[in-house]
């Protein structure tokens, strides 16, 4: 099996590194695609474990939000002003819906609003990562990168040391994993401070190591948590090798958001 995961490793990595690097439309619309294809993978999950969603919502307002982040700052930037009522909206829409159903469960409210929230919301956030000027595109080479040398290290000394279980959640995610994508994250920013030194000082890159670690990690077990509660290893296997595309963007649903405003939180 580990040849389709090479496979799709060779063709995967130039894509989203050119993406990245180009910024503007395709890289809003390769996180759009991405942003689908995990709520469809999520409302796969949710079918297969008889857990009600309603998938007009889901897509619908799934949309709305990396859209309206990619409008924002250009010639229809007015429609970012409308963001907190295209959130209410995912909140409205599926209890609404729910209201005129033959068959009513208010299980499939609370599903469909946590998935469009859970995974289009946050993500969507990458692309207002992407577009903070003049180091986003880095920032985003840097997170996407140091979460797949943490992933690794959390991988490798989790499987030859660990000992120690993490959480049940997950029961291959050790300590000794968790402290060595910890370690990998900090060490990660710490030479890449440099990239950066005319915009965040040390203190702040660190800051940002730390962060991105955490975040990725618990992230990691979020969707672990809903492939739990479906009784399935992986979201789907739409990536030979690799699972789906839930399973690969899982570590940033927590960081985007987090890294954006700790960002905006510090001035810059």
């Amino acid at each position: 099996m580990i040849l389709p995961r090479i496979i799709t490793a060779i063709i995967g990595i130039p894509v989203i590194l050119l993406v990245i690097y180009a910024g503007g439309f395709p890289f809003f619309a390769f996180i759009t695609f991405v942003i689908m294809m995990s709520l469809y993978e999520y409302s796969l999950m949710m079918k297969l474990a008889l857990k009600p969603v309603d998938n007009f919502s889901l897509f619908l307002c799934g949309i709305l939000f990396p859209v309206t982040f990619y409008l924002n700052g250009g010639e229809y930037s007015f429609i970012y002003n409308f963001l907190p009522f295209f959130i209410s909206l995912s909140v409205i829409l599926p209890w609404f819906i729910e209201l005129f159903r033959k068959e009513k469960y208010l299980e499939r409210v609370t599903y469909t609003i946590a998935g469009t929230l859970f995974i289009s919301f946050n993500l969507s956030f990458l692309i207002l990562l992407r577009d903070l000027k003049p180091y986003g595109r880095n920032m985003v080479f840097s997170i996407i990168i140091c979460v797949w040398i943490m992933d690794t290290a959390a991988y490798f000394v989790g499987s030859k040391f660990g000992k120690n279980k993490l959480n049940d959640i997950s029961p291959k995610k050790t300590i000794e994993g968790f402290v060595a994508g910890l370690l990998t994250a900090l060490i990660f920013y710490y030479f890449a401070a440099g990239i950066f030194k005319e915009n965040f000082s040390l203190k702040e890159m660190l800051l940002i190591g730390l962060l991105v670690s955490l975040a990725g990690q618990f992230s990691d077990l979020g969707e672990s948590l809903v492939k739990r509660a479906c009784g399935v290893k992986d979201s789907s296997n739409l990536l030979p090798g690799h699972g789906g595309f839930l399973d690969r963007f899982d570590s940033y649903i927590f960081i985007s958001p987090i890294i954006y405003y700790t960002i905006i939180f510090m001035g810059h």
